[in-house]
């Protein structure tokens, strides 16, 4: 009994490192990817439970849209896709550990928003 108790104290002191430093390096690339207000909202729902269709219920951004951001916020690793544990995606931080203030934040504009900066220059733009 003590044993494991003390390998789950183990554990859970690896775990808070490895989230601290993670926290950190993500903290450079969350500005970039969630830079509105509708991203920002959209990767604060997304606890490994609410599907795609809640979250354009919540948010009014298009499904199609929001699976294309899943797919930067997963590749920008802030989000792991879905698993044998969690059906839906799951936002790897909370807004607060990555530094990123939601009513600071502009609301897209309907007609095209970029996902992230500088792929407008590569002709992506969100749906």
């Amino acid at each position: 009994m003590a044993d494991e108790k003390a390998l789950g104290r183990l554990f859970s002191d690896v775990r808070a490192y490895l989230r601290v430093s993670a926290s950190t390096a993500a903290r450079a690339i969350a500005p970039k990817v969630l830079d509105t207000y509708e991203k920002a909202f959209i990767y604060s729902k997304m606890d490994g439970t609410v599907t795609q269709a809640k979250l354009q219920e919540l948010s009014g951004v298009p499904q199609r849209t929001i699976s294309d951001w899943m797919t930067v916020f997963v590749e920008n690793g802030l989000v792991a896709p879905p698993d044998e544990y969690y059906q839906n995606y799951r936002a790897l931080f909370t807004l607060r550990e990555i530094g990123i203030e939601i009513s600071a934040l502009k609301r897209r504009s309907k007609a095209s928003s970029p996902l992230i900066q500088g792929q407008e220059s590569r002709g992506e733009e969100s749906r």
